[in-house]
């Protein structure tokens, strides 16, 4: 532990209540993580302890804001193969810490995990939706926010409704939805990949995240559903129509009428 701390030093002052020391003790861990040959999983959780502690102590709306963006950034300080150890780190972090959190504090870490869960994707979609880049950051995602099991202990269930909550607007906003966008399929085919993931929890052990996946999987936002809502709508067409067909197949013809 001690020579962890000699090594990180700046960690403690993560969590300081003065600003200045904070913000540069930021600056020392974007540079920390830059030049970090290789990121072990126990210094990746006591370094989001650290910017847990830091986030906690942050008052006042845009102060809080900007810490969460800034935060979540450090994902693009991370070796490109520490990434995933990073992310798990973080939401390990969140699922521990959660059931503490005041109402008050709430709304900044609802933010922070909005932030970081799009840096994620932000992540692969640099990586040109390459396999490796996909594999993994699922793999983290169907362990926390996404977990199956329904283990309240893993991951509380706050924190499962609110990554069921923000996976199809964070889509949407880094332009993961659109088809005809600049890599587009493989954005949409990753897209869908995410959501077989999610798709599973409408068969949690927990009624309220039930309820909102089966509201979420089924969102017009998501280009799969609206081909399958266009379907539909054709299909009702087309058996009105041969309804009607066959209406008139069964009236009998009874000549024309002289009148």
């Amino acid at each position: 532990m001690a020579s962890q701390e000699q090594n990180m030093p700046f960690i403690r002052n993560l969590a300081s209540s003065d600003r200045k020391l904070r913000t540069q003790a930021l600056s020392s861990l974007q540079t920390f993580l830059g030049s970090h040959r290789s990121l072990a999983r126990l210094d990746a959780l006591k370094l989001w302890k650290g910017l847990f502690y830091a986030m906690w102590m942050c008052d006042r709306p845009v102060p809080q804001q900007n810490l969460a963006a800034e935060l979540a950034a450090l994902t693009s300080c991370v070796r490109a193969d520490d990434v995933p150890v990073w992310l798990a780190a973080f939401w390990e972090t969140m699922a521990a810490q959660w059931t503490d959190i005041d109402v008050l504090r709430m709304e900044k870490f609802l933010l922070l995990v909005r932030r970081t869960f799009a840096a994620g994707l932000q992540w692969v979609r640099d990586g040109a939706y390459a396999d490796a880049r996909a594999d993994a950051l699922l793999a983290v995602y169907a362990e926390f926010p996404f977990e199956l099991e329904g283990d309240l202990r893993k991951v509380p269930v706050g924190m499962r409704l609110h990554g069921v909550d923000i996976w199809v607007d964070e889509l949407e906003r880094l332009g993961m939805l659109d088809a005809d966008a600049e890599g587009g399929e493989k954005a949409v085919a990753f897209a869908k990949r995410l959501s077989q993931i999610v798709e599973p929890l409408k068969r949690s052990p927990v009624k309220t995240v039930r309820a909102k996946v089966a509201e979420a999987v089924e969102d017009e936002r998501l280009p799969w559903t609206e081909r399958k809502a266009d379907n539909e709508v054709a299909d009702a067409t087309a058996t009105g129509a041969d309804g009607a067909m066959d209406e008139d197949d069964d009236e009998e013809w009874g000549g024309i009428d002289d009148k």
